[in-house]
């Protein structure tokens, strides 16, 4: 499937075996189908099982090939490939020729897909063509929004200020509407030159995933078919986001998933696929054993829910079972929400026992037995709360020919305004210099703490520090600047520009500590959102960053 593209046939075949696995009761019979594949597939938020569509599968692995043809063009496969079929062009705008290999046929079959999540990371500009290609971050198709094309502008780099690296406010103001200029504004730009780079949006690396050209396959089908055309998708993606978290046996979950999608064979079921049954409940011999009369109508589940203290009648029942359900777990608390799965599956054992092998179960044993099996759970699977035992963290002190800068943002997310804080300290914990400095049209909090590190290595490079030590709290960050590869990330144009500072100091490491271990260069960035200008100081800080540093300073151990 990395290879080839299946048969349509062969991919329904597959499933067909997977769902008749799926179904079937035991190794012999072959079971009720009681939904589609295509809704099996469907999410667990959606009210599926995440299974996989084969045939849509099948394309994005193929994806992942033709975007190693993108992304390394010096491979021996993708010279191969380019001699062959697209020599005066690059893939995307490779035609599927005369005569193809069942290889290329297949390659070409996932074009489609890589070309919608296929964009750029603005790096200069000058690659990138305004209107026609796709470099806005974010959600959507990644292109601008305008009626008409305005033909003094042609590149990206058009529209970047080339000396200061930054934007052309005016610019985007005259051609662009006020969320567009935000969005656009927000994109970082590199002072040290960063080249344009192709990515793939979907993804916050920029790396083609499968797992994202799948979703993105699966999404356009569940689009097209209307997943939520009957309820609330709010409720529903809360009711299944939550059933799904519960801490119970995988078998309660798909018992009560099975109970909540009417996929369970009651005697109303039965009959409507034409099987000669006696449609009446076996508790209370009521006529019409629906899924609606066992689990809230009948009056065994009635007192057995009524003793456990959850209340039915604070949902109408004028509405479908489904929404019923949900709108009732959803106003549960976590504890009774586990009390009614449980008390959903053994009601469906009791009733299948009761028919099969004629006993019944009292209320009270019921009850007894659902507080036993959810007592039990709970002691097998008892985690010690985290914190109880963790080790106490402190800050530590970079050796003596070495300087530590501790970094820090914050961010306002309805402003899209952002705070750098930076504070270096010595091996004896006494504060050598600190700062903060604003950025407006900051596209997220990822940005913020990129920025933030950057500041921290402008910053002690400005000083003259030749080593030093930047230490922050956020570990993606921390993890972009000391890996090797090139960066598709938003961030990348600030990582290129950290990475070219930090090769012009004598010594530079990067590293994460946990948040408290960071709270000085926190405590800046906090007393920053109150500042109106950048600050600088040297050897000081806001009194109560220089409280805080002095508690780190004073738990130095002495060795």
């Amino acid at each position: 499937m990395n290879c080839f593209l299946l048969p349509a046939s062969l991919c329904r075949a597959l499933e067909q075996v997977m769902a008749r696995f799926w179904w079937r009761s035991n190794g012999i019979k072959r079971g009720i189908h009681w939904t589609t594949w295509h809704s099996l597939a469907r999410t667990k938020s959606c009210g599926g099982l995440g299974f996989r569509e084969l045939g849509k599968f099948n394309v994005a692995l193929l994806a992942k090939q033709c975007w190693r043809l993108i992304t390394h063009p010096d491979s021996f496969l993708a010279k191969f490939l380019k001699a062959r079929y697209y020599p005066t062009s690059d893939f995307l705008s490779a035609n599927l020729g005369s005569n193809p290999s069942y290889i290329w046929r297949s390659l070409w079959s996932a074009k489609g897909l890589i070309e919608r999540g296929i964009g750029w990371r603005v790096g200069s500009g000058r690659n990138i063509n305004i209107w026609n290609d796709a470099w806005l971050p974010g959600i959507g198709d990644g292109r601008v929004k305008r009626d008409t094309i305005d033909i003094r502008y042609t590149y990206v780099s058009d529209l970047i200020h080339s000396p200061t690296s930054t934007w052309k406010v005016d610019v985007l103001e005259d051609l662009f509407d006020a969320p567009q200029v935000s969005m656009i504004s927000s994109i970082p730009l590199s002072v040290s030159g960063k080249a344009d780079t192709v990515v793939w949006r979907l993804e916050g690396s920029g790396k083609y995933t499968v797992k994202s050209g799948y979703r993105m396959l699966r999404d356009d089908h569940t689009t097209a078919t209307g997943m939520y055309n009957q309820y609330s998708p709010s409720v529903i993606e809360q009711f299944y986001k939550e059933m799904w978290a519960t801490r119970l046996p995988a078998k309660v979950k798909i018992s009560f998933w099975k109970i909540a999608n009417n996929f369970i064979s009651s005697y109303d079921n039965l009959q409507a696929r034409r099987l000669n049954v006696n449609n009446v409940c076996p508790f209370c011999c009521t006529p019409g054993e629906t899924v609606a009369h066992l689990m809230r109508e009948c009056a065994f589940i009635k007192q057995l829910v009524l003793e456990q203290g959850i209340n039915f009648i604070s949902c109408p029942t004028n509405i479908a079972w489904a929404e019923w359900l949900a709108n009732i777990f959803c106003n549960l608390n976590p504890e009774k929400k586990v009390v009614l799965m449980v008390t959903y599956w053994a009601v469906w054992y009791e009733r299948n026992k009761l028919i099969h092998d004629g006993t019944i179960a009292s209320v009270h044993d019921t009850k007894a037995f659902i507080r036993a099996f959810i007592r039990e759970y709970e002691d097998v699977n008892t985690i010690c709360p985290p914190g109880i035992v963790e080790r106490e963290g402190k800050w530590e002190a970079p050796a003596e020919n070495l300087i530590k800068f501790n970094f820090d943002a914050a961010f306002d997310i309805h402003t899209k305004a952002s705070v750098s804080a930076a504070i270096g300290r010595n091996h004896a914990g006494l504060i050598m210099a600190s700062c903060v400095t604003h950025h407006n049209h900051v596209f997220d909090a990822f940005v913020a703490e990129a920025l933030a590190c950057l500041q921290a290595v402008t910053y002690a490079k400005e000083l003259g520090f030749d080593k030093v030590i930047i230490e922050g709290d956020n570990i993606t960050v921390i993890k972009r600047v000391c890996s090797t590869s090139m960066d598709g990330s938003v961030i990348g144009p600030i990582i290129y520009d950290i990475k070219s500072i930090a090769g012009q100091f004598e010594s530079i490491e990067f590293r994460f500590v946990q948040r408290k271990i960071n709270q000085v260069a926190h405590t800046l960035a906090q007393k920053g959102k109150g500042q109106q200008g950048d600050c600088y100081w040297i050897e000081e800080a806001p009194p109560r960053t220089s409280a805080a540093a002095a508690l780190d300073a004073e738990s130095i151990t002495e060795v």
